[in-house]
């Protein structure tokens, strides 16, 4: 399992890069009133109510939420079980919207959005984060099963962005863990030879050297370059304010 808890088992590199995504959400949300979406144990909702105005908290796990609720004691943080494609808040009652790594889990991947779109007040900011199909899947279109069990469906930069800027303007475009051009080609050719689930987990193999040297700053999230794939990528988008 995948989800970010004390009691789940995770690879080191995985906590940070979780750890990185709450650091950069938490930038967005001093003074305002946030939704964590689909906020695991609630790591990143206790972040954000360091310094937010209130924050409110759903998953659709209730031992998640169970764990979140005993390790988290703030008078302005509020957890609940939810749903991310229909959350009970009134519209235009937030400024900041994160969900972070839940849009690829979803069969319903534009409700998400709109629920957003929804509870965001105009003006309002909205962080959604999700993996980078070319790295993760290289070889697979949209409409092919990840490798990993979990997920629904992966997306591209250029897929993940046009669902986002069918309800909100791009304010950036982020990434986490850059990697050369060169890497996305060689995997997509890898795959073509011997098949996306071996490259796949030539990747994961890979990865393994972080168990060594692996630090925050590694993991970082950072405003995406064009000269760079980035495994994870981060949008911002801004509620449209009315003319």
């Amino acid at each position: 399992m995948e989800r970010n808890t004390e009691s789940n088992w995770l690879p080191p590199w995985t906590r940070l890069e979780h750890q990185g995504r709450y650091d950069f959400a938490a930038s967005f949300v001093r003074g305002k009133h946030v939704v964590d979406c689909a906020c695991g144990a609630g790591i990143g909702s206790a972040l954000f109510a360091e310094t937010a105005l209130q924050v409110w908290a759903i998953d659709s796990s209730a031992q998640a939420v169970a764990e979140a609720q005993a390790a988290c004691h703030r008078a302005n943080l509020q957890i609940a079980v939810g749903d991310a494609t229909r959350i009970d808040l009134p519209d235009h009652s937030a400024d900041v919207f994160v969900s972070l790594e839940t849009i690829e889990h979803l069969e319903n991947d534009a409700a998400l959005i709109d629920e957003a779109f929804r509870i965001l007040k105009p003006g309002g900011i909205f962080i959604c984060s999700t993996p980078n199909r070319e790295m993760t899947n290289p070889g697979t279109s949209l409409h092919d099963k990840p490798w990993n069990p979990f997920h629904i469906r992966e997306y591209t930069r250029d897929e993940f962005r046009a669902r986002v800027e069918r309800r909100f303007e791009m304010e950036g475009v982020y990434g986490q863990n850059p990697a050369g051009k060169w890497r996305v080609a060689l995997g997509k050719q890898l795959a073509s030879i011997i098949g996306t689930s071996l490259v796949v987990k030539l990747n994961k193999l890979l990865k393994c050297r972080w168990f060594l040297q692996s630090v925050p700053e590694h993991h970082a999230v950072r405003l995406a370059t064009t000269d760079l794939d980035y495994e994870f990528y981060v949008l911002v988008g801004r509620v449209p304010i009315p003319k």
